[in-house]
């Protein structure tokens, strides 16, 4: 089965980037300390994701990418 790797924020639906946003100003106290962010959760189609995003301060994120968290299979 072919894995999805998404590059490319624009790919990344808008509606799923807001749920990542929202789920990383929740657990920001885990991650202020880091510029760049590895988040796994669940993605809109409920499979598992890691997410990269980079991180400028609470609530002012840039996603990088989404790839599947092969540990699901």
């Amino acid at each position: 089965m072919k894995k999805t790797f998404i590059k490319r924020p624009s790919d990344i639906p808008r509606p799923e980037q807001e749920k990542i946003r929202h789920e990383i100003n929740t657990f920001y106290f885990k991650y202020k300390s880091k510029s760049r962010i590895w988040h796994r959760s669940v993605g809109l189609d409920d499979k598992y994701y890691i997410y990269i995003v980079d991180n400028f301060g609470f609530d002012d994120y840039q996603m990088i990418a989404r790839i599947p968290d092969w540990e699901e299979e």
